[in-house]
């Protein structure tokens, strides 16, 4: 058998994926790294065979397959369908408790295959645009027996439909169809629910600095639907756009949704600071400014159910923040002033 060593396959993810977190800085000399990659995988495949035999044998006789997920909000996806233990290592970026222990063997510029070669998984998860895919990439996991299962997650029906299909990936059908129905179900009742509100003028931020919000044709532009709310940002031509302070005052929302995920105490003051300065802006004088800093605020995932709802309670006129400790309405009404 021959070998053929090269350098790790670079995963080049689409721009303005919001629930894909910054790019971590990396450290480590890559030539060491690199060494150590190709003498695993030189180790790896010379016992591929009988290996992998055992492996497969094992997961026919079970049905249980084994998935790397490079792919955070397909985690949730998996974890939040009660598919967690199929998951046999998952992405860098990965926050959630139930895959604490999991390796990381990859982020959205290296793939860490020597780690991947070793616990073979049947199938591992990315989100890279067709047309971006590497061909080195799907060589690798041909070469290792792994299946590549790219996702396709911009819009809300892209999380129904991807549910069922990770389900599907791991052998686990009907978890996929249950979890599907219950959050359309939910989904669907909180509609009918906000539908006899008034509609309000929102915009969906996603920093503590108002700049980067939620433009159309995403599933928080979705979302926003779902709570009976117009997007005031779904006229410009980004799904993801960033703004300026002149233009955020032009917008002129009604209220403002600030998703800040797992924020610390003092992102969170910045943001209070930032909003409570924008008294030109209709949200900010009435009050309507709330922070969700949940962990999941800004994936797309089972937990959609929960965000829509802390939206409509932030919305909802003299309502609440959402009950919730991760929920909170920013102090802005001590610079209120008659428009």
């Amino acid at each position: 058998m021959r070998v053929r060593a090269g350098r790790m396959c670079a995963l080049t993810a689409l721009a303005h994926r919001v629930y894909h977190p910054r790019a971590m800085s990396r450290t480590g000399q890559t030539w060491r790294r690199a060494s150590w990659m190709v003498i695993g995988l030189i180790a790896c495949l010379a016992t591929h065979s009988c290996d992998r035999s055992r492996s497969d044998s094992a997961a026919a006789a079970t049905g249980h397959r084994k998935i790397a997920s490079l792919v955070p909000a397909a985690t949730d996806m998996l974890v939040g369908m009660g598919a967690t233990d199929h998951l046999v290592a998952v992405s860098n970026f990965e926050s959630a408790p139930e895959v604490a222990d999991l390796p990381r063997v990859g982020d959205y510029q290296t793939t860490d295959w020597e780690t991947l070669a070793r616990l073979r998984p049947d199938a591992m998860v990315v989100q890279v645009a067709p047309d971006h895919l590497p061909p080195g990439l799907q060589e690798r996991a041909r070469g290792l027996g792994i299946e590549l299962v790219n996702v396709r997650i911009n819009r809300l029906e892209d999380v129904f439909d991807n549910i069922q299909r990770l389900g599907a990936v791991a052998g686990e059908l009907e978890k996929g169809r249950i979890a599907t129905r219950t959050l359309r179900e939910r989904l669907d009742k909180l509609k009918a629910e906000c539908a006899i509100r008034p509609s309000v003028r929102t915009l969906i931020v996603r920093d503590e600095s108002g700049r980067e919000v939620i433009g159309p044709g995403n599933f928080l532009d979705d979302l926003l639907t779902v709570v009976n709310a117009t997007n005031v940002a779904g006229a410009l031509d980004k799904p993801y756009p960033s703004i300026d302070r002149e233009t955020l005052t032009t917008l002129k929302p009604d209220a403002v949704i600030v998703l800040l995920p797992a924020a610390k105490r003092e992102t969170l003051e910045l943001s209070r600071r930032f909003w409570a300065s924008m008294t030109d802006v209709p949200a900010v004088r009435r009050g309507r400014v709330c922070a969700i800093n949940d962990a999941y605020a800004l994936r797309p995932g089972p937990r959609l159910g929960d965000l829509a709802q802390r939206i409509a309670d932030c919305l909802a006129e003299g309502g609440s923040a959402g009950g919730a400790a991760t929920t909170r309405r920013i102090e802005t009404k001590a610079q209120e002033h008659k428009e």
